[in-house]
């Protein structure tokens, strides 16, 4: 028979790691690239623990897409005066579970395109989300600079994702290893999906890289 110190320990083992799955949450970053020759730094950006979130989880058992909308900005510091911002570009990834073959499909818009992947298992969901994604936007001007990494995460209302169904549908590569380019024809109708989102409260994360100077 355990005696209560005993019990006590083994059940705070047990318990471990449901806790920490529990207190898990999405972990967005922004690091820079190595320089080449001093022209400039590309961002990296990376999203890790997103499937161990819970509420993130609770968003893909809902049944709903869930978009996850980046936005990185570039700005130029100046001392003695606030900061300059410069440009930005957005993608957004979207997520869907098919609870049927317990499969996902992640889809990438781009501004000039669209790409689709299919993840066997939550296991490669999860590291397939969590690689490292350079984004090669850095600036060419002489100057120094930093980037700003924001994540908003939200589901998409079931009558705004018939154009995304129609997309991912059949038109998917049978897997994660490499990417497929899909054609922009639905392009416009999928953005405008992601112009509405459903009544769930939305995530959002932000990051900021460290400095660079542009010679």
């Amino acid at each position: 028979m355990l005696r209560p110190a005993a019990l006590l320990a083994l059940t705070l083992l047990v318990a471990a790691p449901a806790a920490a799955q529990e207190n898990a949450r999405v972990h967005l970053s922004v690091t820079l690239s190595t320089p080449d020759t001093g022209v400039t730094r590309q961002a990296i950006v990376h999203t890790d623990s997103l499937i161990a979130d819970p509420r993130v989880a609770s968003m893909l058992t809902s049944g709903f897409p869930v978009r996850m909308h980046y936005r990185l900005q570039i700005y130029r510091s100046r001392s003695g005066w606030l900061d300059a911002f410069v440009r930005q570009t957005e993608w957004d990834l979207v997520v869907r579970h098919e609870p049927l073959l317990d499969q996902y499909q992640v889809a990438e818009v781009f501004r000039n395109g669209q790409r689709a992947y299919r993840y066997a298992d939550r296991d490669a969901l999860k590291r397939g989300v969590a690689t490292p994604r350079e984004i090669r936007v850095g600036p060419k001007d002489a100057g120094s600079y930093y980037y700003v990494v924001t994540l908003e995460i939200s589901t998409m209302s079931g009558s705004d994702i018939r154009e995304l169904e129609q997309f991912l549908s059949g038109n998917v590569g049978p897997a994660a290893t490499g990417s497929e380019t899909v054609g922009s024809a639905l392009g416009n109708a999928v953005r405008d999906a992601f112009r509405s989102v459903a009544g769930l409260p939305s995530l959002q994360f932000e990051d900021r890289s460290g400095g660079f100077t542009v010679r």
